[in-house]
């Protein structure tokens, strides 16, 4: 014991010689801006077909940085060629571009802007939602907790507006805006995570101006995800319809999640809207808490993008699927 108290004090007294040592210094975070790209085990021989043969798996990632904030990915969008912007449910945002090789291209991960004199804290920056208008360059992201939808500037320079629409007011704090999409009337339809006066159903609302605006009205809709499943988040596909993802989650069955089409004339005041499910990712296929979903086109065909959502937790993975999707669908492999 006296040969370890010894060499203790002899270390700290040659490190308040040297300077080096700081009472109560925490950790700094690491801020690695490299975004690792490996091949999942799990990954089935490509291309694969599931479901109704709608969707193809042309490939896969698990997705990995030193980056202490990487990670708790909610939402997803596509800028196309690639490139594709991942937003956490800590307000961190984490751009990259998919290519060839290990490593992800022109890797950015970064907090958003908070605005002057808004606490930083989780539950004041619990964003679960992204859009984007391709036209303008600018993003709308939803938060729960303090349910709110905010506008951001082109490449996140600065939030623009900030609204608390009153039909989301009642949400439940953990239940708020888990998806939203802006259509290309200019439109915006928000999904509940768990809100509804329904059993059995979520809300979903119709913004027919900028929900961030003041004073922006909404028009109500009922959801019916899968009987287990809850949506977990939203994308527009080129024709005017979405795409739908869902999530489940048991103690000994693990992670699974369904993917749907929603007509696009089912969304109205006071309908009752239901996809068609068009496959279901299930354990030994790769899948793990998958949360978000965006859809792009690539020489000529629609891009389906899948993320998961880790929780910031060891034993779960950050992993991206890119599927092709069809239309006219095909006999699906066993």
């Amino acid at each position: 014991m006296m040969i370890r108290r010894t060499l203790a004090l002899a270390s700290l007294l040659f490190f308040l010689g040297t300077g080096a040592f700081v009472a109560d210094s925490p950790v700094p975070p690491n801020t690695s801006q490299q975004i690792v790209l490996k091949r999942p085990l799990d990954l089935p021989p490509l291309p694969h077909r599931i479901g109704t043969g709608e969707l193809t798996l042309i490939d896969g990632w698990e997705l990995e940085s030193d980056n202490s904030d990487f990670g708790g990915f909610s939402a997803l969008n596509a800028m196309g060629d690639g490139r594709l912007l991942a937003l956490s449910d800590a307000s961190i945002l984490a751009g990259f571009t998919i290519g060839k090789g290990r490593t992800a291209r022109d890797a950015f991960i970064a907090p958003l802007p908070i605005r002057k004199g808004e606490r930083s804290t989780k539950k004041d920056q619990d964003s679960e939602s992204l859009t984007h208008d391709p036209v303008s360059g600018r993003y709308w992201v939803g938060f729960e907790h303090n349910h709110r939808i905010r506008r951001y500037s082109p490449g996140f320079a600065r939030a623009e507006a900030t609204g608390a629409p009153a039909a989301m007011a009642q949400w439940p704090k953990n239940g708020g805006a888990e998806a939203i999409v802006r259509r290309s009337d200019g439109s915006f339809v928000v999904f509940a995570e768990t809100h509804s006066s329904r059993p059995g159903f979520t809300t979903g609302l119709i913004f027919k101006s900028d929900p961030s605006e003041r004073g922006a009205r909404a028009q109500e809709f009922s959801y019916r995800a899968p009987t287990g499943y809850r949506l977990t988040d939203a994308a527009a596909l080129p024709d005017g319809r979405m795409m739908a993802l869902h999530r489940q989650f048991g103690y000994f069955s693990g992670f699974k999640a369904k993917l749907g089409v929603i007509e696009a004339g089912s969304i109205a005041p006071g309908s009752i809207v239901e996809p068609r499910i068009i496959a279901t990712l299930v354990p030994p296929f790769p899948v793990d808490n998958m949360e978000g979903i965006a859809v792009d086109q690539e020489a000529g065909k629609t891009i389906v993008w899948v993320i998961s959502d880790d929780n910031y937790f060891a034993i779960q993975r950050t992993l991206l699927l890119k599927f092709a999707f069809s239309a006219a669908g095909a006999s699906p492999r066993p």
